[in-house]
Protein backbone atom coordinates (compact mmCIF):
# COMPACT_ATOMS: atom_id res chain seq x y z
CA UNK A 1 0.00 0.00 0.00
CA UNK A 2 0.73 3.78 -0.18
CA UNK A 3 1.71 3.53 3.77
CA UNK A 4 4.83 1.97 3.17
CA UNK A 5 5.97 4.62 1.33
CA UNK A 6 6.97 6.53 5.22
CA UNK A 7 8.34 3.28 5.85
CA UNK A 8 10.86 2.94 2.89
CA UNK A 9 11.21 6.94 3.68
CA UNK A 10 12.65 6.24 6.93
CA UNK A 11 14.73 3.41 6.60
CA UNK A 12 16.46 5.35 3.19
CA UNK A 13 16.56 9.12 5.08
CA UNK A 14 17.74 7.24 8.21
CA UNK A 15 20.58 5.47 6.52
CA UNK A 16 21.81 8.98 4.51
CA UNK A 17 21.30 10.81 7.24
CA UNK A 18 22.83 8.86 9.92
CA UNK A 19 26.01 7.46 7.34
CA UNK A 20 26.60 10.51 5.49
CA UNK A 21 25.33 13.54 6.81
CA UNK A 22 25.97 13.29 10.33
CA UNK A 23 29.38 11.98 9.76
CA UNK A 24 30.44 14.47 7.38
CA UNK A 25 29.34 17.50 9.71
CA UNK A 26 31.06 15.69 12.40
CA UNK A 27 34.16 15.72 10.58
CA UNK A 28 34.18 20.06 10.62
CA UNK A 29 33.05 20.18 14.07
CA UNK A 30 29.85 21.09 13.10
CA UNK A 31 26.53 19.57 15.18
CA UNK A 32 22.92 20.71 14.06
CA UNK A 33 21.37 22.39 17.43
CA UNK A 34 18.65 19.87 18.73
CA UNK A 35 16.15 22.80 17.94
CA UNK A 36 16.70 23.31 14.85
CA UNK A 37 16.30 19.05 14.11
CA UNK A 38 12.57 19.88 15.28
CA UNK A 39 12.44 22.61 13.39
CA UNK A 40 13.66 20.41 10.52
CA UNK A 41 11.32 17.58 11.16
CA UNK A 42 8.29 20.69 11.68
CA UNK A 43 8.97 21.56 8.58
CA UNK A 44 9.19 18.19 6.37
CA UNK A 45 5.81 18.22 7.88
CA UNK A 46 4.66 21.55 6.46
CA UNK A 47 5.94 20.47 2.78
CA UNK A 48 3.73 16.83 3.20
CA UNK A 49 0.98 18.99 3.89
CA UNK A 50 1.74 21.07 1.21
CA UNK A 51 2.08 18.21 -1.07
CA UNK A 52 -1.32 17.39 0.35
CA UNK A 53 -3.19 20.46 -0.48
CA UNK A 54 -1.50 20.32 -4.10
CA UNK A 55 -3.15 16.66 -4.59
CA UNK A 56 -6.56 18.00 -2.92
CA UNK A 57 -6.24 20.54 -5.58
CA UNK A 58 -5.51 18.00 -8.47
CA UNK A 59 -8.37 15.75 -7.43
CA UNK A 60 -10.84 18.41 -7.20
CA UNK A 61 -10.01 20.03 -10.42
CA UNK A 62 -9.34 16.89 -12.65
CA UNK A 63 -13.19 15.61 -11.03
CA UNK A 64 -14.86 18.73 -12.01
CA UNK A 65 -12.98 18.33 -15.88
CA UNK A 66 -13.36 14.97 -16.44
CA UNK A 67 -15.04 13.23 -13.65
CA UNK A 68 -11.99 10.96 -13.30
CA UNK A 69 -9.81 9.93 -10.48
CA UNK A 70 -6.32 10.39 -10.10
CA UNK A 71 -3.03 8.27 -9.83
CA UNK A 72 -2.67 7.59 -6.73
CA UNK A 73 0.96 7.78 -6.90
CA UNK A 74 -0.03 11.57 -6.55
CA UNK A 75 0.16 11.31 -2.61
CA UNK A 76 3.62 9.71 -2.67
CA UNK A 77 5.71 13.05 -1.76
CA UNK A 78 3.82 13.76 1.13
CA UNK A 79 4.67 10.05 2.63
CA UNK A 80 8.40 10.75 1.97
CA UNK A 81 8.76 14.33 3.51
CA UNK A 82 6.46 12.67 6.31
CA UNK A 83 9.51 10.12 7.10
CA UNK A 84 12.16 12.35 6.16
CA UNK A 85 11.08 14.80 9.06
CA UNK A 86 9.99 11.59 11.37
CA UNK A 87 14.50 10.61 11.12
CA UNK A 88 15.44 14.66 12.73
CA UNK A 89 12.47 15.02 14.70
CA UNK A 90 11.26 11.92 16.46
CA UNK A 91 15.14 10.49 16.98
CA UNK A 92 16.07 13.60 18.67
CA UNK A 93 13.39 13.27 20.81
CA UNK A 94 14.17 10.11 22.03
CA UNK A 95 17.94 11.38 22.33
CA UNK A 96 17.38 14.22 24.13
CA UNK A 97 14.66 12.06 26.72
CA UNK A 98 17.51 9.52 27.25
CA UNK A 99 20.75 11.48 27.55
CA UNK A 100 18.70 14.35 29.73
CA UNK A 101 17.25 11.86 32.23
CA UNK A 102 19.51 10.54 35.58
CA UNK A 103 20.64 6.73 34.80
CA UNK A 104 18.30 5.35 37.01
CA UNK A 105 15.30 6.97 35.05
CA UNK A 106 16.42 6.28 31.64
CA UNK A 107 13.10 3.61 31.39
CA UNK A 108 11.09 5.96 32.65
CA UNK A 109 11.75 9.25 30.32
CA UNK A 110 12.19 7.00 27.42
CA UNK A 111 8.41 5.74 28.06
CA UNK A 112 7.36 9.33 28.33
CA UNK A 113 8.70 10.64 25.71
CA UNK A 114 7.11 7.50 23.91
CA UNK A 115 3.63 8.98 25.15
CA UNK A 116 4.34 12.39 23.57
CA UNK A 117 5.76 10.91 20.39
CA UNK A 118 3.20 8.20 20.01
CA UNK A 119 0.45 8.80 22.56
CA UNK A 120 -0.60 12.45 22.67
CA UNK A 121 -0.32 12.84 19.26
CA UNK A 122 -2.87 10.76 18.67
CA UNK A 123 -5.30 11.65 20.79
CA UNK A 124 -4.94 15.04 19.34
CA UNK A 125 -5.92 13.78 15.99
CA UNK A 126 -8.68 12.13 17.49
CA UNK A 127 -9.78 15.52 18.74
CA UNK A 128 -9.02 17.42 15.66
CA UNK A 129 -11.20 14.79 14.02
CA UNK A 130 -14.28 15.22 15.50
CA UNK A 131 -13.36 18.79 16.18
CA UNK A 132 -13.37 19.17 12.48
CA UNK A 133 -15.73 16.76 11.25
CA UNK A 134 -18.07 19.18 9.30
CA UNK A 135 -15.32 19.10 6.84
CA UNK A 136 -15.44 15.41 6.43
CA UNK A 137 -19.47 15.44 5.51
CA UNK A 138 -20.16 14.64 1.68
CA UNK A 139 -23.11 16.33 0.12
CA UNK A 140 -25.23 13.09 1.32
CA UNK A 141 -24.71 14.20 5.03
CA UNK A 142 -22.49 11.63 6.09
CA UNK A 143 -19.07 11.06 6.66
CA UNK A 144 -18.83 7.77 4.78
CA UNK A 145 -16.82 8.53 1.83
CA UNK A 146 -17.56 5.49 -0.60
CA UNK A 147 -16.65 7.36 -4.09
CA UNK A 148 -14.66 10.19 -5.76
CA UNK A 149 -17.82 12.42 -5.86
CA UNK A 150 -18.42 11.69 -2.44
CA UNK A 151 -14.50 12.58 -1.78
CA UNK A 152 -15.07 15.88 -3.88
CA UNK A 153 -18.30 16.80 -2.42
CA UNK A 154 -16.15 16.85 1.30
CA UNK A 155 -13.85 19.47 2.24
CA UNK A 156 -10.79 17.72 3.26
CA UNK A 157 -8.52 20.00 1.91
CA UNK A 158 -9.41 22.38 5.18
CA UNK A 159 -8.17 19.53 7.57
CA UNK A 160 -5.17 19.78 5.66
CA UNK A 161 -4.62 23.24 5.72
CA UNK A 162 -5.28 22.85 9.29
CA UNK A 163 -2.02 20.72 9.77
CA UNK A 164 -0.01 23.01 7.20
CA UNK A 165 -0.88 25.86 9.90
CA UNK A 166 0.21 23.44 13.21
CA UNK A 167 3.58 22.28 11.18
CA UNK A 168 3.99 25.78 10.16
CA UNK A 169 4.04 26.81 13.96
CA UNK A 170 5.93 24.11 15.47
CA UNK A 171 8.86 25.28 12.63
CA UNK A 172 8.77 28.62 13.80
CA UNK A 173 8.58 27.94 17.31
CA UNK A 174 11.62 25.75 17.36
CA UNK A 175 13.61 28.85 15.29
CA UNK A 176 12.98 31.53 18.15
CA UNK A 177 15.97 32.53 19.83
CA UNK A 178 15.02 31.94 23.68
CA UNK A 179 13.51 28.32 22.61
CA UNK A 180 17.15 27.31 20.97
CA UNK A 181 19.23 29.17 23.85
CA UNK A 182 16.65 26.89 26.09
CA UNK A 183 17.14 23.64 24.28
CA UNK A 184 21.10 24.61 24.15
CA UNK A 185 20.78 24.78 27.79
CA UNK A 186 19.83 21.88 28.30
CA UNK A 187 22.44 20.14 25.75
CA UNK A 188 25.31 22.32 27.89
CA UNK A 189 24.14 20.66 30.58
CA UNK A 190 24.16 17.23 29.18
CA UNK A 191 27.57 17.26 27.82
CA UNK A 192 29.05 18.56 31.48
CA UNK A 193 26.80 15.47 32.89
CA UNK A 194 28.12 12.96 30.67
CA UNK A 195 31.69 14.94 30.99
CA UNK A 196 31.75 14.56 34.71
CA UNK A 197 30.35 10.69 34.08
CA UNK A 198 33.20 10.08 31.97
CA UNK A 199 36.39 11.22 34.18
CA UNK A 200 34.55 9.37 37.23
CA UNK A 201 34.93 6.08 35.19
CA UNK A 202 38.29 7.20 34.24
CA UNK A 203 39.37 7.68 38.08
CA UNK A 204 37.81 4.47 38.81
CA UNK A 205 39.82 2.71 36.18
CA UNK A 206 43.15 4.28 37.09
CA UNK A 207 42.56 3.01 40.89
CA UNK A 208 41.42 -0.16 39.50
CA UNK A 209 44.48 -0.75 37.72
CA UNK A 210 46.30 0.24 40.66
CA UNK A 211 45.32 -1.85 42.56
CA UNK A 212 46.04 -4.54 40.47
CA UNK A 213 49.22 -3.53 40.39
CA UNK A 214 50.13 -3.25 44.06
CA UNK A 215 48.30 -6.46 44.37
CA UNK A 216 50.73 -7.88 41.21
CA UNK A 217 53.43 -6.56 43.44
CA UNK A 218 52.51 -8.24 46.57
CA UNK A 219 52.59 -11.52 45.27
CA UNK A 220 55.26 -11.90 42.94
CA UNK A 221 57.32 -10.45 46.54
CA UNK A 222 55.62 -13.11 48.64
CA UNK A 223 56.59 -15.76 45.88
CA UNK A 224 60.56 -14.73 45.64
CA UNK A 225 60.53 -14.53 49.80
Amino acid sequence: TINNVDAISVLVCGYLVGSHLYPALAKRNIRIPTSYKFAWGSLCGVLAMGCALLTEYKIHTTYAETGEEISVLWQTMSYVWIGSGEIFCISAAYEVAFTISRHDQKAFASATNLFFVGGLPNMLCIFLYRTCSDWFHTSKGGTSIQSISDYADSRVYLYFFLLFIIALFGTLLNLMPPIKRWVASIDRHDDEHIHEATSYSKWLKRQYTRRCDTVEVADGDKAMA
